[in-house]
């Protein structure tokens, strides 16, 4: 079968978290009211021994400055009318004071093939999601590209979904970020090496800067699997935490010649460190 993954990714408030989440999280954290960055991926690594990224965003743009973003559909239908299908959709990135932020914006009000600049800037773009729909289609009516000013597409909602691409995120300068939960469940329990998740992170050698070449950084990874006969479920490295500008990126593979598949969830608190 062929390889295959989507990623749903929502940012959530403090005060929206569950406190369930928060229980055996250190009060040092809970003080600095951190934000939950939730992934769900839905997938299937190919039909090799090799590794995949999940749901690769198009294109990892970051800019040291913040700048306005643009979008457009393939669809005219793609508008703010009442008649129209995907109206505002939500954006998931760093913001120029370095926050980790959602924003909403608005599609064109009458032709969805109209270029539309944000009044909001980013340094970068993660994900995005359609919020809000018109009585024509609860889906997008074309490919919505969300991109910088100069056509560097960041990542894309296709034509009858919902959900962009894009499973990897930065951190934000000034910030640290824990994997504090998650679940990875596969639908099948074959004698086999199953289904193995590698976590990516790339590190910044220089005070944050994520703007090194690659072969200035540090580059590790994390692995986790749900194999054989009896193990279906398995759980991340919980506690492991990240610091400021490191760049992560999720990948799975079989190990095997007969993808499976599988389900993921991984839950991260992102929290704005404090100096004296």
């Amino acid at each position: 079968m062929a390889v295959s993954s989507e990623c749903r990714m929502r940012l959530f408030e403090y005060e929206d978290i569950g406190r369930g989440l928060l229980a055996n999280v250190s009060k040092d954290v809970l003080v600095k009211e951190p934000k939950l960055l939730r992934l769900h991926v839905v997938g299937m690594p190919a039909d090799a021994k090799a590794f995949a990224e999940i749901d690769a965003d198009t294109n990892d743009a970051h800019v040291t400055a913040a700048a306005a973003i643009e979008w457009l559909s393939a669809s005219d239908t793609d508008n703010m009318a009442a008649g129209g299908a995907v109206q505002q959709f939500m954006t998931i990135g760093i913001d120029g004071e370095n926050q980790i932020v959602t924003r909403e914006e608005n599609m064109h009000a009458t032709a969805g093939t109209t270029v539309v600049a944000s009044t909001n800037v980013y340094k970068n773009i993660f994900h995005a999601y359609a919020s809000d729909w018109g009585t024509s289609d609860a889906d997008a009516a074309g490919q919505i590209d969300i991109r910088k000013l100069d056509n560097t597409i960041y990542l894309s909602i296709p034509a009858a979904d919902n959900e962009s691409n894009g499973s990897g995120f930065r951190v934000p300068i000034d910030h640290s970020c824990m994997l504090v939960g998650g679940l990875l469940t596969r639908f099948s329990l074959a004698a086999d090496e199953g289904v193995i998740i590698r976590i990516i992170y790339v590190d910044p050698l220089i005070d944050g800067d994520s703007t090194q070449a690659a072969a200035d950084r540090c580059i590790n990874w994390l692995d986790f699997s749900a194999s054989g006969a009896t193990q279906q479920q398995a759980k991340p490295p919980i506690g492991y935490t990240f610091g400021e500008g490191t760049t992560l990126s999720f990948w799975h593979s079989s190990f095997v010649d007969a993808g499976e598949n599988y389900d993921l969830t991984l839950d991260f608190l992102i929290w704005q460190n404090y100096h004296a």
